[in-house]
């Protein structure tokens, strides 16, 4: 339980409790404000400073979460709003609240407000040349954000700004975006804006890669082709590319599909995109066979993945807000191979497994450094494969917590042999089902079985 080890931990800098204790109040959303505008970071609602748990009582955990998420969705309090979703868990025996607040390309204000994280303090932005800085700042890191001045409007394809919409509206029937004129749409969707530093105004990076016909790409990129080869009965066939981001999916998804489920080609896929640095010269490469997907392609210092992208990948329908998209935050300026692998039972790893490697003069063989969320050797997959089924394996999981009430994740993860990222997984699905729900603490609460389950586990 992520609440639980945050309490242990403590506050710090990106940790914050609040006990809320009269209701959601303004520091809730400055903590949020600046959390946005800085590295991100955990709220934990329900709990105080010293860690003791208040908790919320179970039939207001809905009406919080739906005025947390209209709150941070609504133009008025949040400049530009964003999407947030709140997840409850049980401390103690009360309901509390984590709110995983991540870091933004765009600069964040509440009320027309900018707030910074500085040490464990929120600090109102109020001279004009520290706003300009953070400006500055988040275009500096996120390269999909640079502004070019003299990239115009007619150097976009108006057929892909109408593609463009016709996806938001097959997604979303409603969405406001849908019906806009170009121009207004490029700048509702923070494609078009200013450089702080410089007083320019013009479109961004960002506009170009969705949608810059083929000669603007060229001029404005020093490398945005692309080289797939699939490997399909023994024939060895290349798609090479060099077009915008929606063509490019569309192409990269469809020419993977002989050699991968299509739920596994769109997430490779869109897990390339938005993980990508445009900006520099190194090629990317993508080859596939029947049992592995491998990517390799440019990284950027200081962060990985594309915030603005991911957003609308996902508005598009081409990426899954439920997904993690981009790598984790170790910071290394250089090249990233990414895999998927099929597992040798026949099932298949619902996540890519990413890693960058550093290429330097002085470093002739390239150094790994894992990027998955795994820094303990039990959290990593088994080369043997799994020996369950999903399904197989979750009534396994139920026989452990029937036997004992108490067993530790560490235990079920050492009796299956899978990761632990898998064993939570499965525990979340359960729970979801109504299978089974958690009493009291990590260290000392205890597991109970519940209807279907419990019934399952008494006939076999």
């Amino acid at each position: 339980m992520i609440a639980q080890k945050l309490i242990t931990v403590g506050e710090n800098e990106n940790t914050v409790f609040r006990s809320c204790k009269d209701g959601i109040h303004t520091n809730v959303f400055e903590t949020i404000c600046a959390f946005l505008n800085t590295r991100g970071g955990t709220l934990l609602l329900g709990v105080d400073e010293s860690g003791e748990v208040y908790g919320f009582k179970e039939r207001a955990i809905p009406d919080i979460i739906q005025a947390l998420k209209m709150a941070t969705q609504n133009a008025d309090t949040f400049q530009p709003p964003f999407e947030m979703e709140p997840v409850r868990e049980i401390v103690d025996g009360k309901y509390v609240l984590v709110l995983n607040v991540p870091e933004s390309a765009n600069v964040h204000a509440l009320r027309g407000k900018v707030f910074v994280r500085r040490g464990t303090e929120n600090i109102r932005v109020e001279r004009k040349e520290e706003l300009t800085r953070l400006y500055v700042q988040k275009q500096e890191i996120y390269t999909e954000r640079k502004i070019y001045p003299f990239m115009r409007e007619n150097d976009l394809s108006d057929s892909l700004i109408e593609r463009a919409k016709a996806l938001l509206l097959m997604k979303n029937e409603e969405h406001p975006f849908g019906r806009l004129e170009n121009h207004a749409l490029l700048k509702e969707m923070n494609l078009s804006g200013i450089n702080y530093e410089t007083g320019e105004r013009g479109l961004r990076l960002l506009a170009g890669l969705l949608f810059g016909k083929d000669m603007t790409l060229r001029n404005l990129f020093a490398n945005t082709a692309v080289t797939c080869e699939r490997q399909v009965d023994g024939e060895t066939q290349r798609l090479n590319m060099e077009t915008n981001l929606l063509d490019e999916a569309e192409k990269l998804i469809r020419f993977l599909q002989p050699a991968a489920e299509e739920e596994t080609a769109k997430a490779f896929v869109s897990e390339f995109l938005l993980s990508r640095e445009y900006t520099s010269a190194y090629p990317a490469k993508i080859t596939a066979s029947s049992q592995k997907l491998t990517a390799e392609f440019a990284v950027s210092m200081g962060r990985f993945g594309n915030p603005m992208l991911k957003k609308y990948f996902c508005e598009f329908g081409i990426a899954s807000e439920e997904d993690s998209y981009g790598l984790t935050k170790e910071e290394h300026d250089g090249i990233c191979r990414m895999t998927w692998q099929k597992e040798k039972s026949g099932k298949t790893r619902q996540e890519p497994v990413k890693e960058a490697v550093v290429k330097t003069p002085l470093a002739a063989e390239n150094r790994a450094f894992s990027k998955t969320d795994v820094s303990d050797p039990q959290e990593k997959e088994s080369a043997d494969g799994e020996r369950f089924t999903p399904q197989e394996r979750q009534m396994q999981i139920l026989k452990m917590m029937a036997e004992n009430e108490r067993i530790t994740i560490s235990a079920m993860v050492q009796e299956l042999q899978v990761t632990k990222r898998t064993i939570l997984r499965d525990i979340d699905k359960m729970k979801k089902q109504g299978w089974l729900k958690r009493e009291g603490s990590e260290k000392n609460g205890r597991w109970i079985l519940l209807g279907e389950a419990k019934e399952q586990v008494k006939q076999d």
